[in-house]
């Protein structure tokens, strides 16, 4: 690895803002209804302390991101977003350098421990 890459650590989400607004196009027919609206706003916190995290443990070494794909102009083209609409996996999907690494929930100290293994590999 050289000094100028770095460890991509993205989380997808697809939070149920409206039941009709999904980007697989269903509808919102398997989306719960009168879920949290600010789930999407506490999983994008989380990442970003997340980020914070990561930044002091490997300085200017990681890169994170959350992308909702529900509202990100990507999330059509994205192929985390049918698997988050078909509920196969549960929000978010963490994945890293590309690879799915984590479904259901954001175990910061798991992807601390996995960006350290990428680092010193």
């Amino acid at each position: 690895m050289t000094s100028k890459e770095k460890v991509q650590v993205a989380v997808y989400d697809a939070p149920a803002v409206q039941a009709g607004n999904c980007a697989c196009g269903c509808g919102g027919h398997h989306h719960h209804e009168g879920a949290d609206p600010l789930a999407g706003a506490h999983l994008e916190l989380q990442t970003r302390a997340l980020a914070l995290t990561l930044e002091a443990a490997f300085p200017g070494k990681v890169e994170v991101e959350y992308i909702n794909v529900l509202k990100d102009p990507r999330g059509p083209r994205l192929p985390q977003t049918p698997l988050l609409c078909s509920l196969a996996y549960p929000t978010p999907l963490v994945y890293i350098n590309g690879q799915g690494r984590f479904a259901g929930s954001l175990p910061v100290e798991r992807i601390r421990e996995e960006v350290k293994k990428i680092l010193e590999g």
